[in-house]
């Protein structure tokens, strides 16, 4: 006992200065060790790992004091606290899976207990699917593409079998791994896909490593993703305010819209992104294809035929009708929308627009849209009413 207490007090004392609270947390963790009260020590551990300034301490902390009780606590918490404790260790990938290798065979020896007492434990499941999956992205650091398919391709099996409710921070180490995985491929659409679903399965942003390297990267897919034209979701995630490329953000912003003026501000940035800049001729095909989309999804609803000339009077990169008939086929073939070319009149008629996620300028012009269909239908009712004023029943 004499031990535990030297180690809390040496840990309390290395972040004392910057976090008194924090530090004065860790005589409540000898409490409960010495009293044996696991579940309470782990939630007081919880809150201490969710303290950034505790960042310096975890691995210690995990070495020298959750080890010693790591059968006694709930084994998927135990997980995480490891992973905690190796985000931002300084530790090599290697010496990282060294650490993750023994959870496992800790977590497994518990398995085969369990399963020898006919136990179905599914939070002995989950914990080897979180301590797998955080392997499989370690050994992608490592280079070992193949070994981390394979054990993410098994994991989703197992996720697809699991027929009870699965912890949010499973689900974000299988789309995360998944989203680096596709990343080695080169595979934006699926990159950026599966990092839209680990962000919301993200509880706390703030634990997050790498907020801007992060954003930087799916904004990047999402720019040079050919399936992906819709970016409501990114825009209004709060880990955007974490990019530090202003004008990325920008530029997703007016990419999401169609704004041709202010692409071409921002092109001269886009040297500064190696794929970026290799890749402008489907970048400015992309931005057309938004600009449509936009202009469409600003035409009052009784107004969806538009002719060829409107459209290649809103669109800058467009030059004659050919061009127009072109942009239209291509957003018909991505099942961006649904309608009619008339070739003969030169113009389209619009019976579908792709759903999309809306950013809060989008909900806005939706809000004046319907205020204005209020209005109408007020006037409607008004006619009707004074219309029928001679009529008897």
């Amino acid at each position: 006992m004499d031990d535990i207490t030297g180690i809390l007090h040496s840990l309390s004392s290395e972040i004392e200065a910057n976090d008194a609270e924090l530090a004065s947390s860790f005589y409540q963790l000898e409490e409960y060790y010495d009293r044996k009260l696991y579940h309470q020590l782990s939630e007081s551990l919880l809150n201490i790992f969710q303290n950034p300034n505790s960042a310096p301490i975890r691995l210690q902390l995990y070495d020298n004091f959750i080890s010693l009780f790591a059968k006694k606590v709930n084994q998927l918490q135990y997980v995480e606290f490891l992973i905690l404790a190796l985000n931002g260790s300084g530790l090599t990938p290697n010496d990282s899976l060294q650490y993750l290798t023994q959870a496992k065979d800790n977590i497994n020896n518990l398995f085969t207990i369990s399963q020898e007492q006919d136990i179905n434990d599914y939070e002995l499941i989950q914990a080897l699917l979180l301590v797998d999956l955080k392997l499989a992205t370690v050994k992608l650091q490592c280079g070992f593409v193949d070994e981390a398919s394979s054990i993410i391709d098994q994991s989703e099996k197992q996720l697809d079998e699991l027929i009870c409710s699965i912890e949010s921070s499973v689900m974000a180490a299988f789309h995360y791994a998944k989203a680096q995985l596709m990343k080695t491929h080169g595979d934006f659409n699926a990159f950026y896909t599966n990092s839209i679903l680990f962000l919301e399965c993200v509880d706390n942003l703030d634990l997050l490593e790498n907020k801007d390297l992060i954003i930087q990267d799916i904004c990047i897919a999402g720019i040079l993703g050919d399936k992906i034209y819709n970016f409501g979701q990114i825009i209004n995630h709060p880990i955007l305010s974490c990019l530090k490329l202003t004008w990325l953000k920008e530029f997703l912003v007016c990419l999401n819209t169609g704004n041709i003026e202010t692409f071409e501000l921002l092109s001269n940035h886009f040297n500064e992104i190696s794929e970026i800049s290799a890749n402008v001729e489907f970048i400015k095909q992309k931005v057309c294809i938004m600009a449509l989309i936009e202009l469409i999804f600003n035409k009052p609803s009784n107004s969806k035929v538009i002719s060829y000339k409107e459209i290649e009077d809103e669109i800058s990169f467009i030059s004659n009708s050919d061009e127009v008939e072109h942009l239209i086929m291509k957003c018909l073939s991505l099942n961006l929308l649904k309608g009619v070319l008339n070739q003969v009149d030169e113009e389209v008629e619009i019976s579908w627009i792709q759903p999309r996620t809306m950013t809060i300028e989008q909900i806005s012009t939706m809000q004046k849209k319907l205020a204005n269909w209020t209005e109408k239908t007020r006037d409607v009712h008004a006619y009707m009413a004074k219309a029928g004023e001679g009529l008897y029943v």
